[in-house]
């Protein structure tokens, strides 16, 4: 077991009193090591209640231990213990020995865990297992696996898995797996698997579980931060910019950057965002009864490639519209899109995703001069489509036509609905319009 170099900044002198025999005591009082009531040899006893005016020294301590600098237990802590600067847990529990020592030492079983809760200004240091609680101004820092909670003002790391909490002021680390939360204005990180939440501006997991998992027993893995990466995500993200290198959850966020996942009989996920990168994209131009052209670029991703009883296709897909020439003058607009898409499969030679139909919901932005309309000017459209190559061998090129229902909501006195289609028009601090529409173009996929 590797000395923590934390360790020798306040305990110096610890090394010429490490002792093989332990003894109890139900108090203790020092000034200094070896400068209280257990005399010399203080890393030979275990109190129950230690009270040290700048630093402690023992094997154990069993209920209750406070320091104005720091303590230092080799062979565990139990009960409460604070201290001005530090706490350190196992530290130089192995110096003196021989390698033969050592080793028969580690054959022994010897732990040295914390059983309770640390609190400090600047570090808590455990080099066995955490059971309970560490709060500190700086560092808590564990070298085994963590069950209960961490808070820090700077980092929590502990170097295999936690089940519970880290909440720091900058970043948490479980390096193995993590079971539970991590809490970070700046980063949290596993590389194993993530069962549980991370939220903070940057956010690494090695893999997280969710419904498209292949084996849906664990829990979720959500991550919800600026730039959120996973390597293999089934779970769910929520961010500016997401990435997982296999991707069967969900993902929100304005960019979105994944790859297929692999597993047979497995679904992929729903990438909801402006920009989809990893698998599906299309492009179409298309009149309705608004626009004379509209330009449309869509990206999004295939849910069941690997389903191989499904009769369809399906597409979860995010579109990007903008909308000209105009019948009234100077109207244009910009917008976003979500539909979900069924492509016809067969084994026929040239009729894989021959016909194709969707629905979803388009949100435009609706501008009545050259400039950005800054007043409220929503347009809202629900849209069914069916579209088809014209030809087995038209590759990637579909007419399509759809209908739709339109809703516009504005508090200006701008016009949108054809006075022919108006259904109701309703006007109050706020003007709705509701008509139904159409739509017909061409797709290329």
């Amino acid at each position: 077991m590797k000395t923590h170099p934390a360790s020798l900044i306040f305990f110096v002198c610890a090394t010429s009193l490490a002792q093989t025999t332990e003894r109890v005591r139900p108090f203790q009082l020092s000034i200094t090591p070896s400068f209280g009531s257990n005399g010399l040899q203080p890393g030979s006893y275990t109190n129950h209640i230690s009270f040290n005016l700048t630093s402690g020294y023992s094997a154990k301590n069993l209920l209750f231990e406070y320091a104005t600098i720091s303590n230092l237990n080799t062979n565990g802590t139990r009960g409460f213990q604070i201290a001005g600067l530090a706490n350190i847990t196992g530290g130089n529990a192995l110096a003196g020995l021989t390698k033969k020592e050592v080793a028969q030492k580690m054959k022994s079983g010897f732990n040295a865990h914390l059983a309770g809760a640390q609190i400090s200004g600047l570090t808590n240091i455990v080099v066995d297992e955490i059971y309970g609680f560490q709060l500190t101004g700086g560092f808590n820092l564990g070298k085994n696996a963590m069950f209960g909670t961490q808070i820090a003002g700077i980092s929590n790391v502990v170097y295999k898995f936690s089940f519970g909490v880290q909440l720091a002021g900058l970043w948490n680390a479980s390096v193995a797996s993590m079971d539970g939360v991590q809490i970070a204005a700046l980063a949290n990180t596993t590389l194993g698997g993530l069962f549980g939440w991370q939220v903070g501006a940057y956010n690494h997991a090695g893999s997280t579980e969710g419904k498209n998992s292949f084996e849906n027993n664990n829990p979720w893995g959500v991550q919800i931060g600026l730039f959120n990466f996973t390597e293999r995500m089934t779970g769910f993200q929520l961010g500016l910019i997401n990435r997982a290198k296999r991707s069967q959850g969900t993902q929100i966020g304005l960019i979105n950057i994944y790859k297929k996942g692999t597993q047979t009989n497995t679904r992929d996920g729903t990438a909801i965002g402006l920009l989809n990168i990893g698998d599906f994209a299309y492009f179409s131009v298309y009149s309705n009864e608004l626009f004379a052209l509209n330009y449309e670029f869509a990206t999004g991703n295939r849910k069941n490639a690997r389903i191989k009883l499904d009769s369809k296709n399906v597409y979860w897909v995010n579109s990007i519209t903008y909308s000209s020439t105009p019948y009234h003058l100077g109207q244009w607009g910009l917008g976003y899109g979500i539909k979900k898409m069924f492509f016809s499969r067969s084994e026929l030679p040239g009729m894989m995703e021959f016909r194709f139909l969707s629905y979803g919901l388009d949100f435009q932005h609706v501008s009545f001069s050259n400039s950005l309309e800054k007043s409220l000017s929503l347009l809202t459209r629900a849209k069914l489509e069916i579209g088809t190559r014209l030809a087995p061998k038209l590759y990637g090129v579909y007419l399509f036509g759809a209908i739709t229902y339109n809703c516009f909501w504005t508090d200006t006195q701008n016009r949108l609905v054809p006075a022919l289609l108006k259904i109701s028009s309703k006007t109050e601090e706020y003007r709705l319009e509701f008509w139904p529409g159409f739509a017909f173009g061409v797709m290329l996929h």
